[in-house]
């Protein structure tokens, strides 16, 4: 929707605001995005950028256009981490009014999202438009950026809570409202709003704000729904419980078979029964949930099962090689199954990453996958951008370090990145501190043996002491301090 000013007739000095609706067009957009993909493809992912951007000019409310964009703005960005984009900021130029703001600060935050300016600023301008879903997914990236900003202040929170409210996201509004008021305690007008926030959240929630039928009120005197939903919400269901729930949620499913939250419900009792072919059965639902609404919500759900399934074929499969070392056919089953499990793992989670870009715990996950499988350029890839999640931040850094210390060559690297990885941990003395410090000594005993440099031979060898002292047979440091003390006084000789 864009509003122009438009004279009247009868009132040469009389101007009226009178709404246009901009025509939007997914299928003009399909073909920006099928060049964009093809482009992404090639590896020009400032190109790419430009077409997913245009695409969305014609088709704003795209999540797949959105995702896409932020895929490949992200490769763009780590390869060009000092570099902006002047030609896309250019090719979108044309498109004016509240849309054209939104590509433009889309394109800010996919070059910077973790700046907090551009994260606000492009949820802001996604709730211009009223883009409930980009709101939500930008706004919760946004707020994650604040609650770890030691800096954070009012006005960000303030401008999340009135996107939010723009959208109906009232539980996130409430959220970034209760975040505002603890830095402003005195500001009464904002703690009425955020109180108008947590009822609106509740009444939505419950089924307050709905009409008679099917409402709040109908349910309340509906004592046998009561009783459903106590069992749903029962921690330790029984067995009959959990049947009783399938055979309701399954009538309701038949009833209205169109229905996603009914379906979603049928398949989540279905899981938690998990009783003969119960995970097939959900597997499908959400295959056919996916396919109806090509929200990737439920594809996500439906490859989660299939992953699950494979894991109980090969621990199956392992227990059977585990008793019959012998058996050639078991052993070769196993490693069928192994190798298929392996793939199916981490294609499912390429596949969410790609869906899900902001999401930083995905990517650390991606990186351990590909860590694992010794594929160490494409781990350090995923861990450069999930560093910057606060919580998981030590963790990653340990793990880059590692795989820049396998690759020949990148020693110094190694050494930079294992050293953040220790900068201010709490407890050295940790399972993680314990490994942070000994791939801290292993990559400086490595670039000290290669550089003939005797300040790395020595760092390394305070590192094995203090290492031994703490753990005397902690893997082979008693072994490496030897090693380390002979390269010292090689080097000095």
């Amino acid at each position: 929707m864009a509003m122009f000013g438009k004279k009247n007739k009868n009132d040469d000095s009389a101007v009226t605001e009178t709404p246009v609706v901009e025509a939007f067009s997914p299928k003009k957009a399909k073909s920006f995005f099928d060049h964009a993909k093809t482009v992404h493809e090639s590896g020009n992912y400032e190109y790419a950028m430009q077409c997913w951007l245009n695409g969305l000019g014609k088709d704003p409310t795209s999540m797949y256009g959105l995702n896409a964009f932020l895929k490949s703005s992200e490769i763009y960005s780590v390869e060009n981490p000092k570099k902006s984009s002047k030609d896309t900021k250019k090719a979108i130029s044309s498109t004016k009014g509240d849309v054209g703001k939104y590509l433009s600060a889309l394109l800010d935050f996919g070059l910077a999202r973790f700046d907090l300016g551009n994260a606000v600023k492009a949820t802001s301008a996604a709730a211009k438009i009223s883009l409930k879903e980009p709101v939500t997914m930008l706004g919760e990236h946004a707020l994650k950026l604040i609650q770890n900003d030691p800096k954070a202040k009012k006005d960000s929170y303030v401008k999340l809570l009135d996107a939010f409210e723009s959208v109906g996201a009232f539980k996130l509004a409430a959220i970034a409202g209760e975040s505002a008021c603890r830095l402003d305690a005195a500001d009464g007008d904002l703690q009425v709003r955020v109180r108008n926030m947590l009822a609106q959240s509740t009444m939505s929630s419950g089924g307050y704000d709905n009409d008679e039928e099917g409402g709040f009120r109908k349910n309340i005197r509906d004592a046998d729904k009561q009783l459903e939903l106590e069992q749903q919400d029962s921690l330790a269901k029984t067995d009959s419980t959990k049947d009783a729930i399938v055979e309701t949620t399954e009538a309701e499913y038949i009833a209205r078979p169109d229905d996603l939250p009914t379906l979603s419900k049928y398949a989540t009792a279905l899981l938690e029964r998990n009783k003969g072919s119960d995970g097939l059965k959900a597997l499908n639902l959400y295959t056919k949930a996916y396919k109806a609404s090509g929200e990737f919500r439920y594809r996500k759900q439906a490859g989660e099962i299939q992953v699950l399934r494979a894991s109980r074929t090969l621990a199956k499969y392992a227990a059977q090689a585990k008793a019959n070392p012998t058996d050639e056919e078991i052993t070769s089953k196993y490693a069928k199954a192994q190798t298929q499990f392996e793939k199916l793992q981490l294609n499912e989670l390429k596949l969410q990453v790609e869906n899900y870009p902001t999401d930083l715990g995905l990517k650390y996950k991606l990186g351990k996958i590909l860590f694992q499988k010794e594929e160490y350029q494409d781990a350090i890839e995923q861990f450069q951008i999930a560093q910057n999640d606060p919580k998981l931040r030590r963790d990653v850094l340990n793990l880059m370090a590692q795989s820049f210390r396998k690759l020949d060559g990148w020693e110094d690297a190694a050494i930079t990145t294992f050293d953040q990885a220790f900068d201010g941990i709490s407890d050295e003395t940790s399972d993680l501190g314990m490994d942070i410090r000994y791939g801290l000594m292993d990559a400086l005993q490595a670039k000290a043996a290669k550089d003939q440099d005797l300040e790395s031979a020595t760092r390394a060898d305070k590192l094995a002491a203090g290492l031994a002292i703490q753990q005397f047979n902690y893997r082979d440091v008693r072994e490496r301090r030897e090693q380390i003390k002979a390269l010292i006084a090689e080097i000095k000789s």
